[in-house]
């Protein structure tokens, strides 16, 4: 047996039941003689199940504050959401529901290590507070793992991805059917893997590799080399994954759950960019309030600047139309953060800390009324991390400074207009 297989079963076998209250709060206190990574206060509120178990935790109370580096966050709804990052290599993930007002600490165990920041997509997802699943690429001669919770991050079971590498992508369509997407590099190709999951994430299986050699005319076929790899599935059957390959945006379907792909034709066409070097892709996405619409943000790089327009399509991704963004080019630490929509009407984006909002599909822009409180801490922390919104009012800002060492979290509920620390 080798020492990976040993380590997991260890793992299994330990079955990573652990709550994420059960680290104690002096557990986020880095030692004396390492950099605090640093963030906004945030107030951890204790479940009462953990409350009850120890005196300590009895005299403390019921809450206490740390300071944190969050690097990636997702929201449910008005009031719920989840943000993390990782601190010394272990991922602290944190769920509230009641605007930020308090947190419930859910990461998992300790013992399983996170050497990079996870992304949403990509290494993080949730169907709901309650259904979630991390996964972590592989270490050394170490497969890759996927953490599961069904009880909003109380207990986390794991499972292996045999024979698997570098994650690019993970999608649920509900709380058993799920993909994850890995690619392994090469000097002159990039070997694509798909894996499904049929019962929550316990078992996954291999649906998909992207062939080689005499088999690279099958329609299942990915290019060997891309980037800027974005994948989501509208149900069990229908599927899109959109890259970058050779500089140029293009997209794939699937029709029977990810077995085979074809492209997507007159998706994207040079023809419409005169001017550009290359072009990069932001996430794809459809509307949960539009069943058959969705949406992908297209940037043309133009020397050290890059200015976004959407793609969009009504039909549930049979074709796809571009509108040109009347917005500006951005460089520096934002020159690849997109607008962001709520749905195919409405949008916002951000340049030079200025909100702009728009309801006609990006063909016009309208800059809202300057706050001061936003304009301030964007010159404290000028790197805009990401930037979302769960309704036509609530929005979630995660800002950075440049040194990764700090970061705030902030709330919008008029719209963009007033933005609070959370």
């Amino acid at each position: 047996m080798s020492l990976s297989y040993k380590l997991l079963g260890a793992l299994l076998a330990a079955s990573l039941f652990l709550t994420a209250c059960s680290t104690p709060p002096e557990a986020v206190v880095g030692p004396a003689d390492e950099e605090p990574e640093e963030g906004q206060m945030i107030t951890i509120e204790i479940p009462e199940v953990l409350n009850e178990q120890t005196s300590a935790n009895k005299e403390d109370g019921k809450q206490y504050q740390i300071q944190t580096r969050l690097t990636d966050f997702h929201l449910f709804s008005e009031s719920s959401g989840i943000a993390w990052g990782s601190t010394r290599s272990e991922l602290r993930l944190y769920l509230t529901q009641n605007s930020g007002k308090t947190w419930t600490s859910i990461s998992p165990a300790a013992s399983v290590q996170f050497p990079n920041h996870p992304k949403y997509n990509k290494d993080i997802f949730f169907i709901d507070p309650s259904h979630g699943w991390v996964v972590r690429n592989p270490v050394g001669t170490s497969d890759a793992i996927v953490l599961r919770t069904r009880d909003g991050g109380a207990t986390w079971k794991i499972a292996s991805l045999p024979g698997s590498s570098r994650i690019a992508a993970i999608y649920f369509t509900d709380v058993d059917h799920g993909w994850i997407l890995t690619a392994s590099s090469y000097p002159d190709k990039e070997e694509k893997k798909l894996y499904q999951t049929e019962d929550g994430g316990a078992t996954w299986s291999k649906i998909m590799s992207s062939p080689s050699g005499t088999d690279a005319n099958l329609d299942h076929a990915f290019p060997v080399l891309s980037s800027d790899i974005s994948m989501m599935f509208r149900d069990t059957m229908n599927g899109y994954l959109s890259m970058v390959v050779s500089g140029i945006p293009k997209l794939y379907a699937t029709s029977n759950g990810g077995i085979s792909w074809s492209e997507v034709t007159g998706f994207f066409s040079t023809e419409k960019y005169k001017s550009c070097n290359q072009f990069t892709a932001g996430e794809l996405q459809f509307f949960s309030n539009e069943p058959s619409g969705g949406w992908i943000p297209v940037g043309c790089v133009k020397e050290e600047a890059t200015k976004y327009n959407g793609y969009y399509t009504a039909d549930q991704g049979s074709t796809w139309t571009i509108v040109p963004y009347d917005t500006f080019w951005q460089s520096g630490l934002n020159e690849l953060v997109p607008p962001t929509f709520t749905s195919s009407k409405e949008g916002w984006f951000i340049h030079n800390s200025s909100v702009y909002h728009t309801t006609d599909q990006g063909n016009s822009w309208t800059a809202l009324p300057k706050s001061d409180v936003l304009a301030k801490i964007i010159e404290e922390y000028p790197e805009i991390v990401k930037l979302r919104f769960s309704t036509s009012r609530v929005g979630w800002l995660l800002v950075a400074q440049s040194n990764q060492k700090r970061s705030l979290l902030l709330q919008t509920v008029d719209g963009g207009i007033s933005w609070r620390v959370l």
